[in-house]
């Protein structure tokens, strides 16, 4: 699998290089071209991972929850075909807008949910939380258990492959749009 998400990464990075000038502006009226996270937030933008509401804006300062996190972490894998609506958790109904996604991360061992059944769409997302997914989604799983497991386990490694960088977050917070952007800008700017 880790083959599968370098070849992805590089296809992406590449098609970055040929719109990098795009970046230089976002086009997101609350996302200064000064900020930390506009290069992240105009990168993912235009990759299609991440997207603004329907008033234009990105809201970099929102939390992100479990729910997106698991549907932006399928669209960087590029798995977002033939997805199928999933009984996995109790409180993610099949009618569920991000029911398919959740499910799909689960199926790929990104997401396992809190116990019991229960996943918690719509809780907000914490640092370590959004932090394992992507180490997981990278193929880092194994390395991040003997590094310690959850989560500091998955925070090392995330920091040792420079996913962390521009990151100011701490644990048991939940993490917000402008620094998620800069996590998967990351996985496209360090990891390859």
């Amino acid at each position: 699998m880790r083959h599968k998400i370098q070849c992805l990464l590089v296809s992406l990075l590449m098609s970055g290089f040929l719109i990098y000038p795009a970046f230089a502006a976002s086009s997101f009226p609350d996302v200064d071209e000064y900020s930390e996270y506009a290069e992240a937030v105009a990168y993912v933008s235009e990759a299609g991972i991440m997207v603004g509401d329907d008033q234009g804006n990105f809201n970099p300062n929102s939390s992100v929850s479990r729910a997106e996190m698991a549907t932006l972490i399928c669209r960087m894998l590029g798995e977002t075909e033939g997805l199928q609506t999933s009984s996995d958790f109790s409180d993610v109904p099949t009618n569920h807008w991000a029911n398919s996604y959740v499910g799909k991360a689960a199926e790929l061992g990104i997401v396992n949910g809190y116990g019991n059944g229960k996943f918690g769409p719509s809780d907000g997302v914490t640092y370590e939380q959004a932090v394992t997914m992507i180490v997981r989604a990278l193929d880092y799983e194994d390395e991040a258990i003997d590094a310690g497991g959850y989560p500091n386990g998955y925070l090392t490694i995330a920091q040792n492959i420079g996913l962390l960088n521009g990151i100011r977050a701490k644990k048991e917070t939940p993490l917000d749009r402008g620094s998620v952007a800069i996590i998967i800008y990351n996985c496209y700017h360090s990891y390859v």
